[in-house]
């Protein structure tokens, strides 16, 4: 008996290494059900559901959205090295998009900065994520002042190397650019930036996946991941 426990502890501590070893660095929510281990709600938690398979925001005019932030959580930051993948990404009569942000030393006690990345272009925002909302001012933001004519795409891909940016658009090659002040990303997350067609009270958007691949994590985080998985099977 005790050389078959032996056993069965190897063949289970075999499986959690090649499950630590090979998948820890990939994380994906197929939004299939609320994870409030993952995401947190920073603003008015009325704009955000999982429905059907899809993360939805939706927002009427009357509630003054400005910047409301869906931020993820799974991981700890800071993220230094990464690819997220987002499917079916996309909004109407509303500003839906993706944001990777950071707080500096000489302003710590001020609204964090941020890239955010909508479907048709990048803006430099700060924000709190609960309706506060302003541009840079003392920083030189570096994205491309370029507008696309794409309102919803089947695949947002984001790159992101100590301060280098790759965005891909349904599968091409969209832009790169490189801001040496965001040498790391502490804060990442869905924006609903508000309604933008004037004569419209209703907006919505919708994001049907979320992958984030290439951070390095450690195994006490891996382990906490994998637990994690497990309880919601």
């Amino acid at each position: 008996m005790p050389n078959k426990n032996v056993t069965i502890f190897i063949l289970l501590y075999t499986l959690m290494s090649c499950i630590l070893s090979v998948s820890a660095e990939v994380w994906r929510d197929d939004f299939d059900a609320e994870n409030p281990e993952a995401w947190q709600v920073v603003g008015n938690d009325s704009i955000w559901k999982i429905e059907d398979g899809f993360l939805h925001a939706e927002v009427n005019r009357e509630w003054d959205v400005q910047y409301e932030l869906y931020q993820f959580i799974a991981l700890p930051p800071p993220y230094r090295n990464f690819t997220i993948t987002i499917n079916d990404f996309g909004g109407n009569k509303t500003r839906f998009g993706f944001c990777v942000g950071r707080r500096f030393p000489d302003t710590s006690q001020e609204d964090p900065f941020f890239y955010v990345f909508f479907p048709d272009e990048i803006r430099a925002r700060r924000f709190d994520g609960k309706g506060s909302s302003h541009p840079f001012r003392i920083r030189l933001s570096r994205e491309p002042r370029i507008r696309w004519e794409t309102d919803v795409l089947k695949k947002m891909e984001l790159q992101f190397n100590a301060g280098h940016f790759v965005l891909f658009a349904d599968g091409e090659l969209r832009t790169a650019f490189q801001d040496a002040n965001f040498d790391k990303i502490e804060i990442l997350g869905f924006v609903m930036e508000g309604i933008n067609i004037a004569n419209e009270w209703v907006g919505a958007a919708w994001a049907d996946s979320f992958t984030i691949a290439g951070l390095n994590v450690s195994p006490e985080v891996r382990l906490t991941l994998i637990w994690g998985r497990l309880k919601q099977k």
